[in-house]
């Protein structure tokens, strides 16, 4: 009797072990099959297991902008000064862009790289232009004091000194000759003078406006008359 309970103890013992062993055995299986399902997860992340590159942004000039964006000035041969800056498309400031400076009037106002002169009395638009790009400012020329009723230009070699002159609505500007060359004083309507070497020009006007003239034998040789 007492052996067959040893028997039987033994038996029940041994299914309990064989029992722990299956489970062990199955718990280090699962954490195998998790382990490498991981490892896999994570290595196709890229077809090389890394990260893409970023590719580099290259910038192109996007705006541009004209600063201050409006002067005024006081009187004629006062300058004001203008500021253009280019941006990206990120808005990064992009320097070492090439800028075309312009003015809408230069019988009222004259640019050259960003520097206003003012001419005359009146309202002109300044633009600076890069690339396909393009921003304007508003210039005012507001002389507290009133024109004259005559001026003087000397008609020296290859210049009319000075290029621009202001005048009284009815004044008369006289060119002089002072140069060793021919020279002539010639506008688009109205009087101008005869092509020669001295002596001097007279016209007189009455209506107001920017009138533009030029030496037609010298290239380049220009200037302008204001009438307010």
């Amino acid at each position: 009797m007492m052996l067959r309970y040893l028997r039987k103890s033994i038996e029940v013992t041994q299914v309990h072990q064989s029992n722990w062993i299956r489970q062990k055995e199955s718990s280090v299986k699962d954490f195998h099959a998790t382990a490498v399902l991981l490892i896999g997860l994570t290595a196709c992340g890229s077809p090389s297991g890394g990260t893409t590159p970023t590719q580099p942004v290259i910038p192109v000039p996007t705006s541009i902008a004209i600063s201050p964006s409006s002067v005024t000035l006081t009187s004629p041969g006062v300058d004001a000064f203008l500021t253009a800056t280019v941006r990206d498309q990120s808005g990064a400031l992009m320097s070492n862009q090439t800028l075309t400076w312009t003015s809408s009037d230069e019988g009222v106002a004259t640019v050259s790289g960003g520097t206003v002169t003012a001419v005359a009395n009146g309202s002109a638009t300044v633009t600076a232009t890069s690339g396909s790009l393009s921003a304007q400012a508003s210039v005012k020329v507001e002389s507290s004091s009133p024109p004259p009723s005559t001026a003087n230009v000397t008609v020296s070699d290859n210049a009319f000194n000075p290029s621009a002159t202001m005048i009284a609505l009815g004044g008369q500007v006289t060119w002089t000759w002072s140069g060793s060359r021919s020279h002539n004083v010639t506008f688009q309507s109205g009087a101008s003078s005869a092509t020669q070497a001295s002596g001097t020009f007279s016209r007189t006007f009455n209506t107001p406006g920017s009138f533009s003239y030029q030496c037609t034998v010298h290239s380049g040789m220009q200037g302008s008359v204001s009438v307010n």
